[in-house]
Formats: structure tokens, C-alpha cells, sequence
């Protein structure tokens, strides 16, 4: 790719994300929404931020075992840097999670491991944890919605669009078992990579013990993001039931791992609109609630700042 595809690939990105920030702002409304982040609950979103940042300790020791799993070298206490320093790539590169996640992979690679291999590990810890997202989403939609006697008919065919999406979502990786269906792709080499992804997750599978430890991490990374989420709903005004928040959660925080904004700005917001909206909550709360959880991210990213001017070639020789 040449310097000038680069430039306006960035471009591109960085158009998107101030595309989802002047929509937010239309469907919010900027005085609404200036209104209701200046009058947020301080005591709720610092206790949020608390939460977000056990969330990412607690994830960060996730993608360790699981790359130990994998047969790689990877030490908790340096890999909980590098998961901070990803932190630090995704709040400041275009890109959402994408961004950090290719630094992760880059930083585990220069502790002496294959490339591809800790390709895999930061992917499979991305992929491992959404499912799990979803899982809970979907059996906390199952218990807000079941009786069906708290939504209206207006929104009880949005409530069942989401639930089926995680349905999907939930389901979807299992493809991978079923033949091996992406050959037929024309970049042969991206075969090649999905080859041994699958050959990745059968090694997975057969390590029972390996498995429950990393579903254990995984709900326990979720628990902890999902009540964040719920007290930043809280700190912006948005009196929502948990349950029904956890249901919305494996959307709002799947379309905040899309690369289509800025470190999950724009399309986690967009989201919360969308899907509160839907049942009836105002855009405003919504957004807010999404800028708040957002914004623990951002104070994460700088605590780790100066974690980012370390150099990389300093720690390969510890």
C-alpha cells in the first residue's frame, strides 16, 4: 500500500467518525445533550471507572492464559502492559478496537513468539469475549422480555430483532466446524491464516479445564463491563433496569468494537440511540450514557500513556 492509499485510508476513517459524531449530535440534539453530560452524577461515573478499569485487568489476564493455551510465551504481568498499551493505540488511532489489538499482537510477537500465532491469541481473546457478551445478553433478554408484559407491541419486535441477532452471534463461530465453507475465498493467503485459526481452535477445544478457565475470565471481564455501563446509565440520568441494560449490552458494545470510528466513538453512541431509543428512552440519556462509558475508556488511555513511551526493544532483552 502505497503512502498515498494510506493517507486516505486515514482520511476515510477519520471522515466516518466525524459522519457518526454529527448524527449523534442531530439525533441528541447539542444543547440537550451539553445539558445532560454537565449535569452527570460525578460519584456514579468514578465508581464506573473503577469497574472499566478491573474489567481490563481481569481482560488483560484473560488473553495471557489464553495465549499460554495457545503454546505461546506470555507472562500475565508484562501482557497486562501491553493490553494497556492497546488501551492507549485504540483511543488515539482511528479504528476502534483494531488499532490496539494489532499492537497487542505486534508487542507479544517481539517476546520471541510466531506472529501469526499471537495474531490469533489477541483474536481469539476479542472473539472469546464477545461471545460470552452475547451469550449473557441474550439470557438477560431472556429474562426482561420473556413475559413480554414490559414492552409495548410497538417495540416487541425490536426486542425480538435484538435477541435474535445474538442468537446469531452466538452461533456463528461454530461455522467454522462445518466444512471448511471459505475456501472458495480468491486471497489465498487469507485461507491460509483461517486454516490455521480453525486448527488454533480445535487445540482450544480439546483443553476442557483450559476452556472453563477462560469462560470464568470472560464472565467476569463482562460482569464487570456491563455494570459499568449500567452506572454510567445512572450518572447520565438514564433510570434503566439492568437487566434490560445487559440485554442492550452485547449490541451497543459489538458496534463499539467496529473500525468505523475512533476508538469506539461514534458507533457506541450511535448505538445506544438506537437501541434505547427503540424502547422508548431519549437520545440524549442514551448518548450520554455511551460518551460516559466512553470517557473511562479515554481516562485509561491516559493513565497509560507513559506505559506507550517505554520503549519496545528495552523490554524483549527482561
Amino acid at each position: 500500500m502505497t503512502q498515498q492509499h494510506r493517507g486516505l485510508k486515514t482520511a476515510l476513517r477519520w471522515g466516518i467518525a466525524a459522519a457518526f459524531l454529527a448524527l449523534i449530535l442531530w439525533l441528541a440534539g447539542p444543547q440537550q445533550l451539553a445539558r445532560t453530560l454537565a449535569g452527570a452524577d460525578p460519584a456514579y461515573f468514578l465508581l464506573a471507572l473503577l469497574l472499566s478499569i478491573a474489567s481490563n485487568l481481569v481482560s488483560a489476564a484473560r488473553w495471557a492464559h489464553l495465549a499460554r493455551l495457545l503454546g505461546l510465551f506470555a507472562p500475565t504481568a508484562r501482557l497486562v502492559v501491553f493490553y494497556a498499551r492497546g488501551i492507549t493505540a485504540n483511543s488515539i488511532l482511528p479504528g476502534a478496537t483494531l488499532s490496539g489489538d494489532m499492537l497487542r499482537g505486534y508487542q507479544l510477537h517481539r517476546l520471541g513468539n510466531s506472529l501469526l500465532r499471537s495474531g490469533i491469541s489477541v483474536l481469539f481473546d476479542r472473539v472469546s469475549g464477545l461471545w460470552v457478551l452475547c451469550l449473557m445478553s441474550l439470557c438477560a433478554a431472556a429474562l426482561a422480555w420473556g413475559g413480554t408484559k414490559a414492552l409495548s407491541s410497538a417495540t416487541l419486535w425490536q426486542a425480538a430483532v435484538v435477541a435474535g441477532a445474538l442468537a446469531a452471534a452466538i452461533v456463528l463461530p461454530f461455522s467454522l466446524v462445518l466444512g471448511r465453507w471459505w475456501g472458495w475465498l480468491p486471497v489465498k493467503k487469507l485461507v491460509s491464516v483461517i486454516d490455521q485459526c480453525v486448527e488454533a481452535m480445535r487445540a482450544l477445544l480439546g483443553s476442557r479445564l483450559g476452556l472453563l478457565q477462560q469462560m470464568g475470565y470472560s464472565l467476569g471481564v463482562q460482569a464487570l463491563s456491563i455494570a459499568a455501563l449500567w452506572l454510567c446509565a445512572n450518572a447520565a440520568g438514564l433510570s434503566v433496569p439492568f437487566l434490560t441494560l445487559a440485554a442492550l449490552a452485547g449490541p451497543i458494545f459489538i458496534m463499539a468494537a467496529v473500525p468505523a470510528g475512533l476508538g469506539g466513538w461514534g458507533t457506541r453512541e450511535l448505538a445506544a440511540i438506537l437501541l434505547f431509543g427503540a424502547l422508548g428512552y431519549s437520545a440524549e440519556l442514551a448518548a450520554t450514557t455511551g460518551i460516559l462509558y466512553g470517557l473511562c475508556g479515554l481516562a485509561q488511555a491516559i493513565l497509560a500513556v507513559p506505559l506507550m513511551m517505554k520503549r519496545f526493544n528495552t523490554e524483549v532483552d527482561q
